[in-house]
Parts: C-alpha cells; structure tokens; sequence
C-alpha cells in the first residue's frame, strides 16, 4: 500500500502549522470543536503516522489511568480511535521504564521513544499498536499533568529534531491555554457543587428566550427545611443532598430543560415552549425527587421541596413576561407553597 504519510515540512513551515492550528482551537469557546483541524495541521506538517491525545483522569501510587480523547491518523488503517483498550486505560506503575515515564509527566518532559530500545510492558504497546517511534509531550495545566499530546510514526522509526519538539511543545502550550480558557467559561456559567447552570447564566438564556417571544415554563424550588439536614448530619451531608437533587432532577427532565442552582437551596428551571401542562410535569419532578433518599453514612435521607411555577406566553399575556415578572409570579407561587405546608406544587394564576 503506498505511504500516505505527508513529508516532514521545514521548521518555518511547521511553525506556521502551528500558527494555524491555534486559530482552528481559538475559533470557538469549547476547544474541542477545533481539535480535529488542530492534530491534523500538526500530523501532516510532521509527517507523523497518527497524532492523538489523552487525558489523565485518575492516578495513584501505583497506577493511572487515561482516556483516549481525540486522534488525527494518516490513514484509516492507522486509527485508533476505537480502540477499546485505550478508553479507560489503567497503567501499572510496575517496572522502572513505566515508573520513569510517569515520573518525566508529571513533571511535564517530553519523551522520544523508538521500539528498538524498548521491553517490558511499552514495547508490547508498542508492537499491538504497530509503532516503531513516540514522541510525547505532557498538557500540563496549572502546573499539573493533565494529559499528552502524542506523535506516533507507523511506517518506520523516526527522531524529532529540536525545533520540531520547540514548535510542538509551543503546540502544547496553546491547547493549555484553550483548555483554561474553557474551564474560566465554564465556572464563570456553573454551579461549582452541582455542575448545574449558575443563577447569572439562566437568567441571561431566559432574557434571550423572552426577548424573541418564546413561551415557556419558569419553576422556582426550595428543599424543604434544609437546615435541618446540616443540623442533624453536617455540612457535608448538606452538599451531598444539594448534589443529589441536582442529580435526580436532571435524570427526569427532558433534554431542552435548563436547570440552575439559584442559590443555597434554591433551584430554578425553565423549559422553553414546554407544550406539557405545568402542574403533571413539576409533579413527577416533585415525586421522583420525595421518593429518592439520597444515602449519608449508609443512612437514608428523605428530600422534598416546594415548586412554585409561571407560565409565559403570548396566548396568557398581551406580550411575554420580562424576566423580573416572571420570578415575581413564580417566587409568589412558591411563597404559596409552603405557607400550604410545603412539598408540593403551586402554579401561578
């Protein structure tokens, strides 16, 4: 089969490669949408048989483990994306070889590799995978190994002059960068605890919703006497149950919902043109959430809340509600509620 392999292009080249393979990851907030363009601008100005990345998600004394995230490949043949041994990939920190590697990544040292001077457990990665030459660059993020950046040369051995590894490393670098710039988005519009949209993030998707005259359902719920929890078991327990309703909440919405900790024990929810009648869809939320305890030190614990919900529309108002109207409806709603004795739900007239 003919080598499909592009040539190594010159170091100004391969600059440049880089150069535009940072724009591909600065086009969008979530650099992930660019990574495909990035490997490939990196795999075909290297020459290299595959370029692929993984990511650290669990280490310990005497293990790690990967994810086998995104790849570029030369040729179909050469992919390895659907490996399964690669997704979830438990590394035995057995022998000095493996020990050293891990060593040299966490303290964010590139590493070339040729067969030819392997044994133990890499040589046999090696050989299942067909690759005759490696070169690895740690992602190190917030001066944490946080995953790598790899080069994998299938049609025969092959060394990374300096500038090439200095341009790569560069490489590195830039997709650190798009992965902080990603991580601050995603704090600066989450709920650190829960992962949950923050109160600023919903309002603004509502105002947007409002703003183009869309209906929808707005739900405003507390848990009921959640001092008592903190009280009685602690604050840690406290975050465990806000946790598990975020959890069992999300697991009985449909996908367009969105939910957001407002605050404390307060939750919000809006469901853009919900066509569901309001009162049966917050009920089941309300049900599933009284008889699902969540379990603290092998103890179950019982969650309710109070909902209080509004419903905006063209066909029930002269125009759709601005947002400030319609928490005023909702929060009125869950006031309701829980002068009625809490652990149901109100809908706002």
């Amino acid at each position: 089969m003919k080598n499909m392999t592009a040539r190594p292009r010159s170091d100004s080249e391969l600059f440049l490669a880089v150069t535009r393979a940072a724009k591909r990851l600065n086009e969008s907030v979530n650099w992930q949408e660019g990574i495909t363009q990035f490997l490939e601008e990196l795999g075909v100005n290297t020459g290299s048989s595959r370029v692929w990345m993984f990511k650290l998600i669990e280490k310990g004394d005497d293990y790690y483990i990967t994810e086998y995230l995104h790849e570029w490949a030369a040729r179909p043949e050469l992919s390895n994306i659907d490996d399964l041994q690669l997704h979830h990939q438990r590394v035995e920190i057995k022998d000095q070889v493996v020990k050293d590697l891990y060593e040299a990544r966490l303290r964010g040292e590139w590493c070339q590799h040729h067969r030819a001077n392997l044994s133990g457990h890499l040589l046999q990665e090696f050989i299942r995978q067909d690759i005759h030459s490696m070169l690895t660059i740690p992602i190190m993020v917030n001066n944490q190994w946080w995953g790598i950046l790899g080069f994998d040369d299938c049609d025969g051995p092959k060394s990374y002059p300096e500038s090439y590894v200095a341009a790569l490393e560069i490489a590195s670098v830039l997709l650190t960068n798009a992965i902080l710039r990603a991580r601050l988005h995603w704090e600066a519009n989450h709920d650190y605890l829960t992962a949950l949209f923050n109160r600023r993030y919903l309002i603004k998707l509502i105002e947007e919703d409002l703003q183009q005259q869309k209906s929808g359902q707005f739900t405003i719920l507390d848990i009921d006497f959640f001092k008592q929890v903190n009280d009685q078991y602690g604050h840690q327990a406290g975050d465990a149950a806000l946790v598990h309703l975020a959890r069992t909440l999300k697991a009985h919405l449909p996908s367009h919902a969105l939910l957001a900790r407002f605050g404390g024990e307060e939750f919000a929810l809006w469901q853009p043109d919900s066509a569901a009648q309001p009162s049966v869809e917050i009920e089941k939320l309300r049900r599933a959430l009284a008889d699902t305890p969540f379990i603290w030190k092998e103890e179950p614990v019982t969650l309710t809340a109070s909902f209080g919900c509004a419903y905006a529309s063209p066909g029930l108002h002269e125009r759709v509600d601005d947002f400030e109207t319609l928490f005023a409806r909702a929060d009125s709603a869950l006031m309701k509620a829980k002068l009625k004795g809490r652990n149901r739900v109100i809908i706002a007239e």
